[in-house]
């Protein structure tokens, strides 16, 4: 009877985590179906050889919490992996999340929660399902920033033709930075902008380019929200 509720645990584990894994696959992720299966098997695995560690044990809880908090903090180096950074973005947090997700998910199997691990997983579908397009409908502010580099000749009518083209474009200007370069003859302004929307990103870059005393336009991601 044993070996049986061993065998049942292992299995939901595996379901429940390749549907998870299956919708990472559908998004193209390096961590997918066999990656979220393994990562809940192997959380149950651990779990059912805790419990039956501390069977013998004066104290079988903390024998318990001890190995729960051991899965946890270890899948957090698998969680990190899936995660890339570039100069102006973070890809992969959720994919990290998912595989924090099927760990906890294989504990909880693990530990004979059955109805908390398939509840769990059904709202997670609905997270990673239904949340994108909600997001998509309503168009969250985003942020963005624009270097603009130029002479250092006039710099407050520079500052002033910029910030025009950017409200002509419904672009709300969160703040202005302005530095002065070492030698005096350049100025770099760095605008941080609030938008919901361009259409057009080339219209807006050479509208700026255009601008009189304007030698070199960047678009920049912000890294965060300001």
């Amino acid at each position: 009877m044993i070996f049986e509720n061993w065998i049942l645990k292992l299995l939901l584990a595996a379901f429940l985590g390749s549907l998870i894994g299956l919708e990472r696959e559908y998004h193209g992720r390096p961590a997918g179906l066999r990656t979220h299966m393994l990562v809940s098997i192997g959380a149950a695995m651990i779990t059912i050889c805790g419990l039956a560690i501390s069977g013998s044990s004066p104290n079988p809880g903390a024998e318990v919490s001890r190995i729960v908090a051991g899965v946890v903090t270890g899948i957090g180096f698998l969680g990190a992996g899936a995660i890339i950074r570039t100069s102006d973005f973070v890809r992969g947090l959720t994919t990290a999340a998912c595989i924090w997700f099927v760990a906890a998910l294989g504990v909880t199997i693990g530990l004979g929660e059955y109805l908390l691990a398939l509840s769990s997983t059904g709202i997670s579908l609905l997270v990673l399902i239904l949340l994108p397009f909600l997001e998509d409908r309503l168009a969250d502010l985003k942020y963005r920033d624009v270097r603009i580099l130029g002479e250092n000749m006039e710099p407050e009518l520079l500052v002033e033709n910029c910030s025009r083209i950017f409200k002509e474009h419904n672009m709300g200007i969160h703040d202005i930075d302005i530095e002065i370069e070492r030698d005096g003859n350049s100025i770099v302004l760095l605008y941080h902008l609030r938008i919901r929307k361009l259409d057009n990103k080339l219209e807006l870059l050479n509208a700026l380019s255009d601008v009189k005393g304007v030698i070199k336009v960047q678009w920049h991601r912000s890294l965060g929200k300001i």
